[in-house]
């Protein structure tokens, strides 16, 4: 996921260079895979620095929290990050373009994918869940366990119904 940003290095202030993403499944660092990215990166010559904005798309695999069953959760990613143009020692956390003039995306984008998984992942939105008595996937079918709670509590309230 490397991208030539050479001749933006030299540029004079302001000036731009566009990317089309186009990208396979990959893994980044880690357990982190991703099945494909597309879009696009602008780069912002701003003197010292380069002003990276994206707006990618991607999917990964996930699991829902009411059914547990697997699925591909499309993410929407939009970042704006600067650059620094080489780093002035290899233990540098921020983001650079190399002094061979690549800009690598990969740790931009294993920061940025975490970060738009929402805290409940669904398979669909009107997802029914499983049962919580026998754990039938309630998406599939309806179970057959008895509508009654084994709370004490509220069987006075269940009475009532």
């Amino acid at each position: 996921m490397r991208y030539n940003a050479n001749a933006l290095l030299k540029a004079p202030i302001g000036a731009q260079m566009d990317f089309a993403v186009e990208e396979r499944q990959c893994s980044l660092k880690g357990d982190l895979t991703v099945g494909f990215v597309h879009g696009k990166v602008r780069l912002i010559q701003t003197g010292r620095r380069i002003m990276a904005r994206g707006n990618l798309e991607t999917e990964i695999a996930a699991e829902c929290v009411r059914c547990l069953e697997p699925f591909s959760l499309p993410l929407h990613i939009r970042f704006e990050e600067l650059l620094t143009f080489f780093p002035a020692n290899p233990d540098d956390k921020t983001y650079h373009i190399g002094e061979d003039g690549l800009l690598n995306l990969e740790p931009i984008l294993h920061e940025q994918v975490p970060l738009a998984i929402p805290i409940q992942t669904l398979c669909r939105p009107d997802c029914r869940g499983l049962c919580s008595q026998c754990g039938q996937n309630l998406n599939e079918g309806t179970c057959h366990c008895s509508a009654s709670t084994d709370d004490p509590r509220l069987a006075a309230l269940e009475a009532l119904l």
